[in-house]
């Protein structure tokens, strides 16, 4: 019996461990049924700055979380944080994130009063003036400034469409928004009143910002049956939108609508408003686009001269520019046809055009959107809408336009220059995909010219040049530089400062990133003169980093993936010794360099040649090559008077250079060669496999093709390689020119640049072309977009 009652007990917590486990990969199960609007933020530090200086989500959501923001910059986590607004009027919050021992410090807050409330396992914790509670259970941090809304909240395991759409919210964008689609604010998102009056409907969008462009896509989920004003595109197939080809340049809001099938979308509108159907066939039927464009009604049909004689009670009025206008008798036909997604009253003038009909109350409408039509003056022509149609869907059931006063007027808050605003929706499978584009237009820049982006200033002097790490979030790239001060600093592909971090020394070489988790979320790795960081997006430290050395560390850290496989090793750099450590941290018991009796002058690097692996850097005087445990693998007897330049793999050999200006290559046999270069003692080389850079004084080689720039004092070039098109970059810090060149020795047009310091080049951002990245002076970060 006392065995049978240990099993039982056993069992118990086995299933309740199994269930705490299970939450904490779950947290969003605890947003309670009230939530108006929940929030699945990826990236914090982007979210963040961005809802506080973005011009149209500030607008949007800045107020709502005002108070919630104090407490959300505080958490340190790159687990999803989510964030619900409990009904009626958002005063309510509920901060929502997997717990660990970092995610949220309170003896590291600023201006903070804290206090247990042990009887309730709740913390109360005062920041400035905003007061909040806080525990962790189950493996999950909770936060709310409502305590009786945290003492009682509890996991759910019931499906809701709320954590259905939470669950299912891409992990790839900066963060999703889940709402009620009536929720006022954000529904303004959808552009339309008519698509946001819906009783229990929910929306999700996944944002991406971007400067002051903001672009979205989600979905909004429906029913089986017909009640809402989507619903009406059931069983049709959503069509390219022609209206924008006719509708003037200057139209501040255009509403369209687009079926395969005009009596489908009818006999679901019926069902929708429960009138009686009209059973008059109407030349409606001919119609695959309907459009309301200001005082314009716009018709698309495949047959526009049909649509003209089928359309009764009509008679020419006159001729514009050989275009006949007509006077139509039923005024009221589009009154309340297609209500309540379409209301046009006083339809008294028509117009055909090419595939078009236009509708007005006012012959001079109809003569002015003629004049533009003719003269191509029309949205679809506008570079501000063919900059945005790069991020459109190809087809869509409903299509929203509107241009910057349309948009100032439908989100009531002054906007300037966004010029082209497009929502869409596509219809399927009883609910309605969305793409949203609000973007600020900024004229295109001509070809192969060279535009600054950004300048971006941290609090005091540039320790070493700038450098980019990949976000693995957005699949982008940020920027990271150090300060004289030892502050680090991650800086966004639009120029915000991401976060700050001080650090124990200068950090040796280049930052790199890796995998520890083997889960796309990248760390980055680097080493001071006594520390070894690994840190997490958020720049907060991954444990068991950073570790620390009593012995200086001598040379960049060194990390090699050697089977692609995720299995890192890093290695740390001592005067003459090597020591190996894992991605956790821990010493590799298979690596044993013993050949160590001279000082290393080289950062190891790893190379593979066919199927074997190389560790490989300079001592003194001699050329070490070892196998994958530390051993010798290749012995080069010779002594080498190395220059101060990296070791390469070159033609399949490992090449740098001598004090004599020579190329010195080593091949997997441990033969030497020797390659007169005609360089003196103080110069520069840089490899790809194939493509040898050099330089001494202002003559720079490109393969054998030479260069010969003004006097100054050069950077050492650097190679970079996109689109398979090799770059080639030095800065003149005299005159302080940044040049670029191709591998046949041209320079890039519009090249040189002003800039202060060695350049990278990069694909920062999503949009077409590369950036430059480099310093305007000691404090300064200036970004160069080449077009």
């Amino acid at each position: 019996m006392k065995q049978f009652r240990f099993l039982l007990i056993l069992l118990s917590v086995l299933v309740s461990c199994q269930k705490d486990y299970d939450i904490s990969k779950s947290p969003y199960k605890f947003l309670p049924p009230e939530t108006e609007v929940a929030f699945s933020i990826n990236d914090l530090n982007v979210f963040v700055n961005n809802i506080e200086k973005h011009d149209i989500l500030s607008s949007i959501i800045n107020e709502d979380l005002k108070e919630s923001i104090e407490v959300i910059k505080n958490i340190k986590t790159t687990n999803k944080v989510y964030v619900a607004l409990l009904k009626p009027e958002y005063t309510d919050y509920i901060i929502i994130t997997k717990s660990d021992s970092t995610v949220f410090v309170v003896d590291s807050l600023p201006n903070h009063v804290s206090k247990n409330l042990s009887e309730l396992d709740i913390t109360k914790t005062q920041i400035d003036s905003t007061v909040f509670y806080h525990k962790h259970t189950n493996n999950v941090f909770l936060a709310s400034n409502n305590l009786n809304v945290l003492k009682t909240l509890k996991p759910s395991e019931k499906n809701n469409p709320l954590s259905n759409l939470i669950k299912t919210s891409e992990s790839k964008t900066s963060a999703a928004v889940v709402f009620k689609t009536k929720a006022s604010n954000y529904s303004n998102l959808l552009f339309s009143d008519v698509i946001r009056d819906v009783e229990n409907g929910y929306s999700s969008l996944d944002l991406n910002f971007y400067e002051d462009n903001l672009y979205y896509n989600g979905i909004v989920n429906s029913t089986d049956s017909i009640t809402q004003a989507l619903d009406c595109f059931k069983k049709t197939i959503p069509q390219k939108t022609q209206s924008l080809k006719i509708a003037p340049r200057n139209t501040k809001s255009l509403f369209s609508i687009s079926f395969d099938d005009y009596s489908i979308f009818y006999k679901n509108l019926i069902k929708l408003t429960a009138k009686a159907p009209d059973s008059t066939k109407t030349f409606l039927n001919f119609t695959n686009e309907i459009a309301l464009a200001d005082n314009t009604l716009i018709l698309y049909s495949l047959d526009a001269d049909l649509v003209v004689e089928t359309i009764e009670d009509k008679s020419i009025s006159e001729t514009y520019r050989d275009i006949d206008i007509y006077e139509f008798g039923n005024t009221d036909f589009f009154k309340s046809r297609l209500k309540p997604i379409i209301s046009f009253e006083e339809a008294s003038y028509f117009s055909k055009y090419e595939d078009f009909i236009i509708f007005s109350n006012s012959i001079e409408i109809i003569k002015s959107t003629l004049s533009d039509a003719l003269n191509n003056n029309t949205i679809a022509n506008s570079d501000a809408f063919k900059n945005v149609s790069q991020n459109l869907s190809e087809d869509s059931s409903v299509f929203i336009y509107k241009n910057n006063d349309g948009l100032s007027d439908y989100l009531d808050i002054e906007t300037k220059n966004y010029h082209a605003n497009v929502v869409q929706y596509i219809y399927e499978d009883n609910y309605a995909h969305v793409n949203g584009v609000i973007e600020k237009f900024k004229k295109k820049p001509t070809t192969n010219s060279v535009t600054e982006t950004f300048t971006t200033v941290i609090d005091t002097q540039i320790a070493s040049p700038p450098q980019t790490v990949k976000n693995y979030i957005s699949n982008t790239n940020d920027i990271a530089v150090q300060d004289i001060n030892n502050v680090l600093y991650l800086i966004s592909d639009s120029g915000n400062i991401l976060w700050k971090k001080r650090l124990q020394g200068k950090i040796l070489g280049k930052i790199e990133q890796i995998d520890m988790y083997k889960n796309g979320r990248l760390q980055l790795a680097f080493a001071t003169s006594n520390r070894l960081y690994v840190l997490d997006r958020n720049g907060n430290d991954v444990s068991p980093f950073p570790r620390k050395f009593n012995d200086e560390i001598t040379q960049p850290l060194s990390v090699f993936d050697y089977d692609k496989r995720k299995n890192y090793r890093l290695l740390v750099t001592q005067g003459k010794n090597l020591l190996m450590y894992d991605a956790k941290g821990k010493i590799v018991s298979g690596f044993a360099y013993n050949d160590n009796t001279k000082t290393i002058t080289s950062q190891p690097k790893h190379f593979r040649i066919g199927s074997k692996d190389y560790i490989v850097f300079s001592t003194e005087d001699n050329l070490k090559i070892l196998s994958r445990q530390g051993d010798i693998r290749i012995r080069v007897h010779n002594k080498i008077r190395f220059s101060d330049n990296e070791i390469y793999l070159y033609q399949n050999k490992f090449t740098t250079s001598n004090t004599l200006g020579q190329l010195v290559q080593v091949d997997n046999r441990g033969k030497i060669s020797r390659k007169d270069l005609n360089l003196t003692d103080k110069h520069n080389i840089a490899t790809t496999s194939k493509t040898l850079v050099s330089m001494y004084e202002n003559k720079l080689f490109i393969k054998s093709r030479r260069i010969d720039l003004d006097y100054g004092v050069y950077t050492a070039p650097r190679i970079f390689y996109f689109n398979d098109k090799i770059y080639i970059t030095t800065t003149d810090l005299q005159s302080k020119k940044v040049y670029l060149f191709d591998s046949q020795a041209e320079s890039i047009p519009n090249f040189p640049v002003f800039g202060t310091s060695a350049a990278e080049l990069q694909k920062l951002d999503k949009n077409k072309g590369l950036e430059l990245i480099t310093q305007a002076d000691d404090k300064t970060i200036v970004v160069y977009k080449l077009h």
